[in-house]
C-alpha cells in the first residue's frame, strides 16, 4: 500500500480536527498530499424573499470564507508541512460529493473522523463511504497512534470467492505497510463461522473443527505475509461471529488500527442488513480502514 495522496474530510463537530492530525502523520511518513475538504449546509429558505440570488449566493460565499479561514486557522496550529490544498464546501450530501469526486481525482486514501450509528435505518456518511468507492477509507477515533500497540487485520479465509480472496491479500500487504513506517506488530484474525445448531446438537465437534482450521490456515496466512515471519500467536483463528469476535479479540491485542475487507449491499438489504465491516464498527474503539476488493 502506497500513500501519495490523501482526501482529508475535515469534520465540523470534531473541534481537534482528529482525522487531519493523522493524516498530517501518514503524509509525513509518506511524503504524501493533502487534499482537504470541509462541508457546510444550511437552508437559506427564511431569507430567499428577501434577498436575491446574487445576494443569497454572496452570503454563501461569506459563510464558507469565515469556515475556510478556521480551518486554515487549526491547520497552522498543528503545524502540518506537507504539501496541502484546502477546500470548503457548501453541500449537504458529503457521500455523493466525495463520490463523484474521487471519479476525476485520484486518492490513495479517504480520512475522516469516524461516527458510528445503531439505527436500522439510518446510514451515516461512513457507512455510504464505505459501500459506494473504491477508494480505502480510514475512520479516525479518538486515540493517537502508539508505538506500543498493535495493527490487527480481520481476514476470510473459508471464502471461496476470488475477489475475496486477493481481498485478503491486499489486507495483508496494507498492515505490512503500515507496520513498517509506525513500527507497530501486526496480528491476523480468522472468525470461523460454527452452528450454534449444529454444535449443541453434537453434530459439529467446536474444539476439533478449530483444531483443523488451525492447522489448515496458519500456514497459509504465513505465506500470504511473505518475507517477515509470523509467530502462530500473533494469527488468531477463533469461532465465532466476525462482529463478536474481532471488536473482542483487538482490545486483547490493544490494536490502534484494525483493517477490515468490505464488499457491501446496497438499497434496503444494506439498511435492514448492514454488512459485517458496519456491524463491526459500532463495537470497535480503535481506528478502522476499509478497504474494497
Amino acid at each position: 500500500m502506497n500513500i501519495n495522496s490523501i482526501l482529508v474530510i475535515a469534520d465540523k463537530q470534531d473541534c481537534e480536527q482528529k482525522a487531519l492530525a493523522h493524516s498530517a502523520t501518514l503524509a509525513a511518513k509518506f511524503d504524501a498530499k493533502l487534499h482537504v475538504v470541509a462541508f457546510y449546509y444550511e437552508h437559506l429558505a427564511s431569507i430567499s424573499a428577501e434577498l436575491d440570488k446574487e445576494q443569497i449566493e454572496g452570503l454563501k460565499e461569506k459563510i464558507l470564507q469565515a469556515h475556510k479561514n478556521e480551518l486554515s486557522s487549526k491547520i497552522v496550529d498543528l503545524g502540518i508541512k506537507a504539501e496541502l490544498e484546502l477546500q470548503v464546501v457548501w453541500e449537504k450530501d458529503i457521500s455523493a460529493w466525495v463520490k463523484k469526486h474521487c471519479k476525476t481525482t485520484h486518492y490513495d486514501v479517504i480520512v475522516k473522523t469516524g461516527h458510528r450509528s445503531e439505527g436500522a435505518f439510518y446510514v451515516p456518511t461512513d457507512w455510504h463511504l464505505m459501500r459506494n468507492g473504491q477508494t480505502p477509507v480510514l475512520l479516525v477515533a479518538d486515540k493517537k497512534w502508539r508505538k506500543k500497540r498493535a495493527i490487527m487485520v480481520a481476514l476470510d479465509m473459508a471464502t471461496k470467492v476470488k475477489s475475496k480472496q486477493a481481498l485478503n491479500q491486499k489486507l495483508i500487504n496494507a498492515a505490512t505497510k503500515l507496520s513498517s513506517i509506525s513500527g507497530m506488530p501486526v496480528h491476523y484474525c480468522f472468525s470461523l463461522a460454527i452452528s450454534p445448531v449444529l454444535k449443541d446438537l453434537g453434530i459439529i465437534d467446536k474444539d476439533k473443527t478449530l483444531k483443523q482450521a488451525k492447522q489448515k490456515y496458519i500456514p497459509i496466512i504465513q505465506q500470504m505475509v511473505g518475507d517477515q515471519p509470523v509467530s502462530p500467536d500473533h494469527i488468531h483463528i477463533k469461532a465465532g461471529d466476525p462482529s463478536n469476535v474481532i471488536p473482542s479479540l483487538a482490545s486483547k491485542v490493544q490494536a490502534e488500527l484494525v483493517i477490515i475487507g468490505s464488499i457491501g449491499r446496497k438499497g434496503l438489504r444494506a439498511k435492514l442488513m448492514g454488512n459485517t465491516a458496519e456491524s463491526i464498527l459500532t463495537l470497535l474503539k480503535t481506528d478502522v480502514l476499509v478497504m474494497q476488493p
